[in-house]
């Protein structure tokens, strides 16, 4: 019986269906053993201690104070629902084609293209830089006024009114107003951002102490009295040192980001369709 089963056996591991099923059969197993080894891999979520060090310092930082024992356990749950999600959805593909994420990863990205502080720059470096830009670091005249208010919401005519208010008591004249009636001192670019440029001319074409004629802004009709002049004062190395080494230092900055970010495009093809 076994002799005759010998020849038998011996045909069969010649078979090339035989090798063709055996091998077959060991793929999948080995799919099988594979898939389990790398789902259970995927499906282990480690909490480590940095990651609750980072959470318990970011509690602190918005509270203002450590949390707590029981804080920390809801924090780590917290991290632990959050994780969990954010896998699924990548299981998913919710993270495909979200501008929202794309936005997100590229800003994280920015930021790993900061590479250090930047190195400050020398004494004659930063006076040459800031002589390019004097202007920029010149203190602009400011004036304080008084005014008095004329609605049109409230009148039939609020420049004529105001045209003849009597501002021996100021105080006591005219429409209440949404802002202070003593402003300032505030300088031409913002009285001019505020209240138009009808306005800002009057106030810094204005003697000091003298009532203007009535002149409209977008509020409404005002009469405007200036009661003090702030000169303007002039760009100075020294005294605006430690502004100019800031500007200097985040313009520097922003170039280097800048040049990584052309660098990192340089190792692209664009091609822009049209």
């Amino acid at each position: 019986m076994i002799s005759g089963a010998l020849p038998f056996m011996s045909k069969l591991s010649r078979d090339p269906l035989i090798h063709f099923l055996a091998l077959g059969a060991l793929l999948f197993v080995g799919h099988a053993l594979w898939s389990t080894l790398v789902t259970r891999a995927d499906r282990q979520l480690i909490v480590e201690t940095r990651e609750i060090a980072r959470q318990s310092d970011l509690f602190t930082i918005e509270n203002g104070r450590a949390p707590t024992e029981a804080e920390l356990q809801g924090i780590i749950v917290a991290f632990v629902e959050e994780e969990v999600l954010a896998r699924e959805g990548e299981r998913l593909g919710l993270d495909q084609d979200d501008t929202v994420i794309r936005r997100r990863i590229a800003q994280k990205m920015r930021l790993l293209t900061d590479t250090g502080p930047v190195t400050e720059p020398s004494e004659a470096e930063l006076k040459t830089w800031f002589n390019t830009r004097r202007e920029d670091y010149a203190v602009a005249e400011r004036r304080s006024l008084q005014h008095v208010f004329f609605s049109d919401d409230r009148r039939a005519d609020a420049k004529a009114d105001a045209g003849v208010a009597d501002l021996t008591d100021w105080t006591q004249v005219g429409d209440p107003f949404i802002i202070a009636r003593e402003l300032g001192p505030l300088s031409r670019n913002k009285v001019q951002q505020d209240y138009g440029g009808p306005f800002a001319s009057t106030v810094f074409d204005a003697e000091v102490g003298v009532w203007s004629d009535p002149v409209r802004s977008p509020f409404g009709i005002h009469r405007i009295r200036v009661t003090e002049v702030t000169p303007r004062i002039e760009p100075d190395f020294t005294r605006a040192r430690a502004e100019v080494l800031a500007d200097w230092m985040d313009e520097a900055n922003t170039a280097r980001v800048d040049q990584a970010m052309r660098d990192l495009v340089a190792k692209y093809d664009v091609i822009v369709e049209e």
